[in-house]
C-alpha cells in the first residue's frame, strides 16, 4: 500500500512539473498582461512606464523572460526527479523534489504576494497546493523506511 502512496504522489508532482512548465509559458507568452497588473498593483501605468523608461522597460521584459525560462527548466526537472522516483522509489530523490520544489513554489508565491498580482497569486498557490500534496502522500512510506546508516 505504501509503494501506491510513493507512485501516487510521484505522479502528482510529475503533473505539477508540466503545471509548471505551462507557468512559465504563461509568463513570457502574457508578459504585457502580467506586467499591466503588476503596476497596477503599485498604481503606475506600464504603458505610461514603458512609452518613458523604455530602457527600464526593456529589462523587466528580460527579466520575466528569464523567470519563464527558469520555470520551465525546473518544471522540466520536476519531471524528471518524479519519473525516477516512480521507477526507484529513492529517498535521495524525494528529498531532493522536496527541497527543489518547496522552494521554487514558496518563492515564487512570495514574490507573487509582494507583486500584488492576484492572477499569478492564485496560479503559483495552485501549484504549490498540488506541489505539497503530491510530497506529504508518500511521507510516511520515507520516514517509516530503514535505511543503512554510514
Amino acid at each position: 500500500m505504501n509503494i501506491q502512496r510513493v507512485k501516487q504522489g510521484a505522479k502528482i508532482t510529475y503533473y505539477n512539473g508540466i503545471y509548471m512548465i505551462f507557468l512559465g509559458i504563461y509568463i513570457i507568452v502574457f508578459f504585457d498582461l502580467n506586467m499591466k497588473t503588476n503596476f497596477n498593483a503599485i498604481e503606475q501605468l506600464w504603458g505610461f512606464f514603458l512609452r518613458y523608461n523604455s530602457h527600464i522597460a526593456n529589462i523587466f521584459y528580460l527579466l520575466n523572460i528569464t523567470i519563464g525560462i527558469l520555470l520551465i527548466s525546473q518544471g522540466i526537472l520536476i519531471m524528471y526527479m518524479s519519473d525516477f522516483i516512480i521507477k526507484r522509489k529513492d529517498k535521495m530523490t524525494w528529498v531532493m523534489l522536496f527541497i527543489s520544489g518547496i522552494t521554487t513554489w514558496a518563492g515564487l508565491l512570495t514574490i507573487t504576494i509582494f507583486m500584488q498580482n492576484l492572477i499569478l497569486i492564485s496560479v503559483v498557490f495552485i501549484g504549490w497546493l498540488i506541489f505539497a500534496i503530491g510530497m506529504l502522500i508518500p511521507i510516511r512510506y520515507y520516514l517509516e523506511k530503514n535505511y543503512k546508516e554510514y
